[in-house]
């Protein structure tokens, strides 16, 4: 029987392979038809030709069509190709939602010490029930897409595991120490390998 850590490596690697058809293969038309697609319909056809491509065919469709339509929802606008960064396993979703999806964001001397997307905002996406998990999502999709650089990705199977796995407290938990860690870059300069983990 898989355990939970093989069925999130089985989940990256369709994450892996969502990102690169959606960056390099899918045309603008059907990136725009993804990003619109009624999570509750049948789904598009551009829908289930990555199901196939990507090997979620089998999977549960109800909860592949929301992630599909949230990684289009980040994914950059443009031509095959030229639409920037999506997955990046090393660009936590916690950290991206602290700085607005900027790299060079610094709560520091040099910037104001506030998080983009606040800390009140941030503690309600972490409290909210199960069921309104992925309108939440959605939102904060839309926004950090209007904010982040294109260069800057972000870890979409973290994304899918809030999608996929009814109680994802571990990953809720990751998510928000990965915020905080970016909010207080001192921390992360005294932190100790064993206190990250």
């Amino acid at each position: 029987m898989p355990t939970e850590r093989d069925e999130v490596d089985y989940h990256e690697k369709i994450v892996v392979d969502l990102s690169k058809q959606m960056r390099f293969d899918l045309d603008p038309g059907a990136m725009a038809r993804l990003r619109r697609m009624e999570v509750d319909s049948a789904g598009e056809a551009d829908y289930w030709r990555l199901a196939a491509q990507c090997g979620f065919l089998q999977q549960n469709q109800d909860k592949w069509r929301r992630i599909v339509k949230l990684m289009a929802l980040m994914c950059g606008k443009g031509e095959v190709g030229q639409r920037g960064a999506l997955h990046d396993t090393r660009r936590g979703l916690g950290a991206a939602l602290c700085d607005g999806g900027d790299l060079h964001w610094s709560p520091g001397p040099a910037g104001d010490g506030r998080p983009v997307l606040s800390e009140t905002r941030f503690a309600r996406f972490l409290e909210i029930s199960p069921a309104g998990r992925y309108e939440a999502l959605e939102r904060l999709m839309r926004w950090l897409a209007a904010h982040r650089n294109s260069d800057s990705g972000v870890n979409c199977a973290e994304i899918a595991e809030l999608i996929l796995f009814p109680d994802p407290v571990r990953r809720l938990r990751q998510i928000a120490r990965d915020y905080y860690r970016r909010l207080d870059f001192q921390s992360t300069k005294t932190e100790t390998p064993e206190e990250a983990a």
